[in-house]
């Protein structure tokens, strides 16, 4: 009797073992294998090549994001943050690169990103699943396809869409010589643009400055007779509002535009 109780105990543990065991493997087999290992918020420097395009290179300091090249300019915090999310993406398979780089479009021409000091070459997609190539050192990895329209943004879809840089306090300043009111300035702060776009050679518009108290700080931008475009020549960009403030907008009667302005004359 004794002896048939003790082998019913260790049949017990033997189950319980094996389900602890199947369990564990259950689990394993559901956890997500991610693409970097990086946390997204661990990244500090960002860099996205493409062949036939300017270097987009995105540095995180003090004061956020900031755009380093091709342009010098704030940038736009929330596109960095989805794309950033890439790091820790999930792989659906992963396998040696050996010989079949250049069959999955992973040669000297692919799209590169790197993320602190790790470099990312992306491929082609997969056909059947449509899931993109991602080389990462000798390793080739399929992962989903939702991050690739952030890659091949141009440099000015990074750029942040504020008018006035964080920090920036006008305190006062001029459309072509006239005062603005104080809540005009205050206007200022709230404005962001709907797009952005490479400054073209025609320089033409009012001329608007503004200083600031805090930063000692002065911004000068052109803005068009029709108040949607503002320049700055010193960043190189153009920034499209979709509404612009009516005080803006110059009067056809009693406003004549600034027309062929040098570049030195909005130098900071």
């Amino acid at each position: 009797m004794r002896s048939r109780w003790f082998v019913n105990l260790l049949l017990l543990i033997l189950v319980i073992a094996l389900g602890a065991l199947m369990r564990r493997e259950l689990e394993q087999e559901r956890e997500v294998v991610t693409l970097t290992g990086l946390a997204p918020e661990s990244i500090q420097e960002i860099s996205i090549e493409r062949s036939g395009h300017p270097v987009i290179r995105l540095v995180q300091g003090v004061d956020g994001w900031r755009m380093e090249a091709p342009y010098r300019a704030p940038a736009e915090a929330g596109r960095i943050s989805q794309l950033v999310g890439i790091a820790a993406t999930g792989v659906q398979r992963s396998f040696p690169k050996s010989g079949s780089a250049e069959r999955l479009g992973l040669n000297a021409d692919s799209l590169r990103l790197t993320l602190n000091d790790l470099i990312l070459s992306f491929g082609d997609l997969e056909p059947s699943s449509q899931l993109r190539y991602v080389a990462i050192g000798e390793q080739v990895h399929l992962i989903g396809d939702g991050y690739y329209h952030h890659l091949i943004a141009s440099a000015e879809d990074y750029v942040d869409r504020k008018l006035l840089p964080a920090g920036f306090l006008a305190s006062a300043g001029t459309l072509d010589g006239r005062p603005l009111t104080s809540a005009q300035l205050a206007e200022l702060k709230q404005l962001a643009a709907a797009d952005v776009m490479p400054l073209g050679s025609e320089l033409i518009g009012r001329l608007l400055s503004l200083d600031s108290e805090d930063t000692k700080q002065s911004l000068r931008f052109l803005v068009s007779a029709d108040g949607r475009l503002w320049s700055r020549l010193d960043l190189r960009l153009r920034y499209l509002l979709a509404a612009p403030p009516a005080w803006a907008v110059a009067e056809a009667a009693t406003e004549s535009d600034v027309g062929d302005l040098p570049a030195g004359d909005l130098d900071p």
